[in-house]
């Protein structure tokens, strides 16, 4: 995967005293082409201090089962993720999409910190919408959005009613490690250590429906590090491995994955 290439690129140059800001911005690659999106949706431009945070809402033609709030990956943008997207509002899913800042229309630069906070004032936002505001909120982490969808759930475990992860990573320090020389490991958990890690955060989360997603071939993360976060969940939980790559079961296995997220809405927490 691109990112964490680059970031054993910088490690092996020894690039190593840089602070911690620079180094998560490493963590983000965002595109502001807009690809075609061929089914319909409305979008809202969000304020948050001098930038604009872009969201989508994609709806069903019938009546809604829920409401997903969707936190994309590291690249792209919204229009990147409709093969993710497509099939959650085929199936009678509304989605709520955010692109953090910088990417597709959104404007600004992402940090591990103003994504958080962002995301707070997007939810306040999107609550006021009235087709949401009664519905069940599924909330769906791909690759580095599972950071943001534990952190995010942990905080609103009142207002979630089943979280999903797929293709995440333990933390951004554990997931950096990965590709980076040992002697480096020390300075990446003083720098990330304590940056909302999923495999800690997911322990608080009580009660909610959790289903976590992760190809068995996938190259980009290995699945070990979603086991680990699986491990560390409380029940009630499922784990759905894929037979594909990274980020691509809801593309290729839909039926079967579509199954599984039905199943959170039958579950009482």
């Amino acid at each position: 995967m691109k990112v964490f290439k680059i970031i054993l690129t910088l490690f092996l140059l020894g690039i190593v005293t840089q602070s911690k800001a620079q180094f998560e911005e490493k963590f983000y690659f965002p595109k502001k082409e807009w690809r075609e999106v061929k089914i319909p949706y409305s979008e809202e431009f969000i304020p948050v201090e001098k930038d604009i945070i872009h969201t989508v809402f994609f709806q069903p033609k019938s009546t809604p089962k829920a409401t997903v709030l969707f936190f994309h990956g590291a690249g792209g943008n919204i229009s990147t993720y409709m093969y993710m997207i497509e099939p959650l509002v085929a199936n009678n899913y509304q989605v709520y999409a955010v692109d953090f800042r910088g990417y597709g229309k959104s404007s600004g630069k992402s940090t591990h910190i103003n994504i958080v906070e962002d995301i707070e004032i997007v939810f306040s936002k999107m609550k006021e919408n009235k087709l949401i505001k009664d519905s069940k909120l599924l909330v769906y982490g791909a690759s580095l959005g599972c950071q943001i969808a534990t952190h995010f759930t942990n905080k609103h475990q009142d207002e979630v009613d089943a979280l999903i992860l797929d293709g995440g990573f333990a933390s951004f320090a554990d997931v950096a490690k990965l590709y980076a020389p040992k002697n480096v490991h020390v300075y990446i958990n003083k720098a990330l250590g304590n940056m909302y890690p999923s495999k800690t955060e997911i322990k608080e989360i009580k009660n909610i429906p959790k289903l976590i997603i992760h190809g068995k071939v996938d190259r980009s993360i290995p699945i070990k590090q979603s086991e680990i976060v699986f491990t560390n969940a409380q029940k009630p939980k499922a784990f759905f491995v894929s037979e594909v790559g990274h980020l691509n079961a809801l593309k290729i296995e839909t039926k079967k994955v579509l199954k599984e997220i039905d199943k959170l809405l039958t579950i009482r927490h």
